[in-house]
């Protein structure tokens, strides 16, 4: 490949590197987080579970509501029993239908009913009231699931956003390496055409400007996939680019709180746990109801029915009753069920156990952590402020003729390092920041990073 063609394809790279995709939707952050919670199939999920939490509150408190309905029938039958009744219920009965003959053919009768029904119970043992109350807290638990996925949402979402930016800074440092390692090929190749330099530096300048280029399609691939991941991240429909705005990532501000203050206000606020306690104690209540079962239940009911012969019924009659009922034997079903509710219960509160120590590693973990990326970036920012200055100082030399190419093919590799650790610490530093707010239930709408452009 000849010069003319490598300088050609690196002006194609840096132009492809600026250039956004055709018909990508930009967005801010603040932007990206709600189209996350909108679109999202976490979202969907959490807020059918909330809608189907709502509907067994009311399916649970439906149980104490009267049930009324309505019937109409009409007959036509010639069996005596039937006919009997029928002149019974219309209230049209005579000396003549007890006679044998009209008793044992009565030819076709016929009889229109139509009929209202009330039922009302009046004590169930307490089966209703728990199974009210194990609704009620199967709703405050997928609510509290949900506020707990949107926060999940919020924190994978600022990650996956902070990432395009981290990725289009690695194209930036990687394109700055490249445009300084086309520099030195060009004065390599003037200066050697000129007699000034051996035939070894001109092609060790070339080395490094094709491992330049091989960084920066490296560097394009990673940001590919970060875009890629942002777009999955706030469910994009398929096929629909991605783009953020020219921002920079900067550290975030110190975290003023204490890792034991943040630990007692995670386990105080987080969602996800309070979802647990709540299931829980639904659970607790199913299996309250499901003993209440083998209790006695007391029941009112009344009817009122309207017979004839036309299919206009006319005659009334009305009934009112009540029943008490107990079950004597149902093979322990109801207090195998409660008893599997109960295990429920027990099991949810090992998860809640196991969920508030995982809580505690977490925060502790990510203390650490930012701790670990504050002391990189510090030291990150001193090295590439040294290796800019290394750099001028051996270009300078270099051009005196007092070193030779390697040494500032080593101090520009050395610039690149420096910048490229530092952009790692400080990505590391603002996804533990989203990390630390998703675990302490800290992090909203209102607390999402500041990002400057």
């Amino acid at each position: 490949m000849n010069r003319a063609c490598l300088r050609f394809l690196v002006a194609a790279l840096l132009v492809a590197v600026q250039a956004p995709p055709a018909h990508a939707r930009t967005f801010s952050l603040r932007q990206a987080v709600r189209f996350a919670l909108r679109h999202s199939s976490l979202t969907a999920l959490a807020r059918a579970r909330t809608l189907m939490a709502t509907a067994r509150l009311r399916a649970a408190r439906a149980q104490r509501m009267p049930e009324v309905s309505a019937m109409y029938n009409y007959l036509l039958s010639n069996n005596p029993l039937m006919a009997l009744t029928a002149e019974l219920e219309r209230r049209q009965v005579t000396a003549s239908a007890f006679t044998p003959a009209n008793l044992n053919h009565p030819g076709i009768s016929r009889l229109a009913t139509a009929g209202l029904s009330l039922a009302v119970p009046v004590y169930s043992g307490g089966a209703i009231s728990a199974s009210i109350r194990a609704g009620r807290f199967g709703r405050a638990a997928a609510r509290a699931d949900r506020v707990a996925t949107r926060q999940r949402i919020m924190a994978t979402t600022v990650q996956a956003y902070e990432g395009v930016l981290a990725a289009r800074a690695a194209v930036r440092i990687a394109r700055d390496a490249m445009r300084a390692a086309q520099e030195h090929a060009d004065t390599t190749a003037r200066l050697y055409h000129e007699g000034r330099i051996v035939q070894a530096d001109a092609l060790t300048a070339a080395v490094y400007l094709r491992a330049t280029h091989e960084g920066v399609l490296q560097a394009q691939a990673a940001l590919a996939a970060a875009q890629a991941n942002l777009a999955a991240v706030l469910g994009a429909p398929g096929g629909l680019p991605v783009e953020v705005p020219p921002l920079r990532l900067r550290p975030p501000a110190p975290v003023a709180m204490t890792a034991q203050a943040a630990i007692l206000r995670a386990l105080q606020q987080r969602p996800d746990i309070r979802a647990l306690e709540a299931e829980q104690a639904a659970d607790r209540a199913q299996a309250r109801a499901l003993r209440a079962q083998s209790g006695v239940k007391v029941d009112l009911a009344a009817s009122t029915d309207w017979y004839s012969e036309t299919p206009l019924p006319r005659h009334n009659a009305w009934t009112v009753s009540g029943m008490i009922s107990v079950p004597l034997y149902r093979g322990g079903r109801a207090r195998d069920e409660a008893a599997v509710k109960e295990g429920a219960a027990l099991e949810v509160a090992a998860r809640v156990d196991e969920l508030r120590t995982q809580i505690r590693l977490q925060i502790m973990r990510t203390y650490s952590n930012m701790q670990i990326a504050w002391r990189r970036y510090r030291v990150a920012v001193v090295s590439v402020t040294e290796a800019r200055t290394a750099v001028r100082l051996v270009r300078i030399r270099y051009g005196e003729g007092r070193t030779i190419l390697l040494d500032l093919l080593n101090a520009e590799q050395a610039l690149t390092a420096a910048r490229e650790e530092r952009l790692t610490a400080l990505y590391a530093l603002v996804s533990d920041e989203a990390s630390l707010a998703a675990a302490d239930a800290s992090l909203s709408l209102q607390t999402l990073p500041r990002l400057s452009p």
